[in-house]
């Protein structure tokens, strides 16, 4: 048992990244017999059913007053669209319409992006080296794309072509990128929100984008093709690789912290590659592996320097202090959704976020705040890629 305990933080990481991993095949999965948007549509109406519940026993526990600032309704909105109405809508009809590992690494690069972002907008000065690995990153994200999976691959149910591949590759870059906006947006309005809200009130909004779009596919789904099997699939993925993973993702983060835990992530796009290989027989080519580890080692070195200029800046700290003295505090934060439990999460510094946390979302990305806000980075939320 006491060796049980010793690892048992790494095996509930092992899990979620499991699951993380499995998610975008079990998606694939679904589409034999949902259609893409049919599929988005009940799973959204199950996640915004599940946090107005959420929100409501919060409000019981806490007796909090909920409460929408006028001067927030714009930003709860962009929330809203970039985090689920239009991420959703590209993420999705981009997976079926490239390869599980080709979505779960584009996904992967969150990061890159975020760091570009919050640079070009002066919310941060980034170190040098941070803008080599983002290069590096940049430059295995081209290479894949240029070479677009030089031969055809089975998907699900048909063929895949070069062309529909490259066309799922870029919806699936464009989502990332509005995904990023999402987690900077996110950064501002998870200060003046608790994470019940901040999820019931832009999954609601998003939720609400994605009604006109799916409701043709929903009328025009061949409900007699639909069996037992998918209808399972649904409610799993809104407890699996949202709500149970994250409850473990950030009880391992107050345990670790983010700068170990987030370490994991890198494994989700291998995972990813090597279900979408065994089960739906995708093809994993040389270049296409060559080119996910470069992008890979770019998000490593963009990483390492981060940490590297934390660990210089306590380096300084401690030294301007007296001896005695000589203890540097980093803050804990956040409350995690009290519906579901409460935890401590221990908060990195600023850069450490914008980094590291936003290195949190999985391939998926219906993420509750709930879950992961209060800690966001560039995330939303991590707040996380299941």
């Amino acid at each position: 048992m006491s060796r049980f305990r010793r690892y048992n933080i790494d095996l509930g990481l092992a899990f979620v990244v499991l699951v993380w991993g499995f998610s975008p095949t079990v998606f694939k999965i679904a589409f034999r017999e949902l259609q893409p948007l049919t599929f988005i549509f009940f799973r959204f109406l199950i996640l915004s059913l599940l946090s107005i519940v959420v929100l409501l026993v919060y409000r019981r526990r806490s007796g909090r007053t909920l409460t929408i600032r006028r001067q927030d309704i714009g930003l709860l909105i962009l929330s809203g669209l970039c985090g689920y109405g239009l991420y959703q809508l590209l993420y999705m009809v981009g997976l079926a319409h490239t390869t599980v590992f080709a979505s779960a690494l584009l996904v992967a690069t969150v990061p890159l992006w975020s760091v570009i972002i919050v640079a070009l907008l002066r919310m941060e000065r980034v170190h040098p080296a941070q803008w080599l690995g983002i290069v590096i990153g940049l430059l295995g994200v081209a290479w894949f794309l240029s070479s677009v999976h030089s031969q055809p691959e089975v998907g699900v149910g048909h063929t895949l072509t070069q062309g529909e591949i490259l066309f799922g590759d870029l919806l699936t870059l464009v989502g990332v990128m509005l995904f990023t906006l999402y987690g900077i947006v996110n950064k501002r309005l998870a200060v003046r929100y608790s994470p019940p809200e901040l999820m019931c009130y832009t999954l609601c909004i998003g939720t609400a984008v994605l009604i006109p779009f799916c409701l043709p596919s929903v009328l025009s789904q061949n409900w007699s093709t639909v069996t037992w099997r998918t209808w399972a699939i649904i409610p799993y993925t809104v407890l699996f690789p949202i709500y149970l993973t994250y409850s473990i993702w950030n009880w391992a983060i107050g345990k670790r912290g983010v700068g170990y835990v987030t370490l994991y992530n890198y494994a989700i796009p291998v995972i990813g590659g090597l279900v979408g290989f065994l089960v739906l027989r995708e093809a994993l080519t040389p270049v296409q592996m060559g080119a996910g580890a470069i992008v890979l080692c770019g998000m490593l070195v963009a990483r390492w320097a981060v940490a590297r200029n934390i660990a210089s800046r306590k380096s300084r700290a401690v030294a301007a202090v007296a001896p005695a003295d000589a203890t540097v505090a980093l803050p804990v934060v956040a409350e995690i959704a009290e519906a579901i439990g409460t935890m401590a999460v221990s908060e990195e510094t600023e850069e450490t976020q914008q980094f590291a946390v936003s290195q949190t979302f999985p391939g998926d990305s219906a993420l509750p705040e709930s879950i992961p806000a209060a800690m966001t980075g560039p995330d939303q939320a991590p707040s996380s890629s299941g």
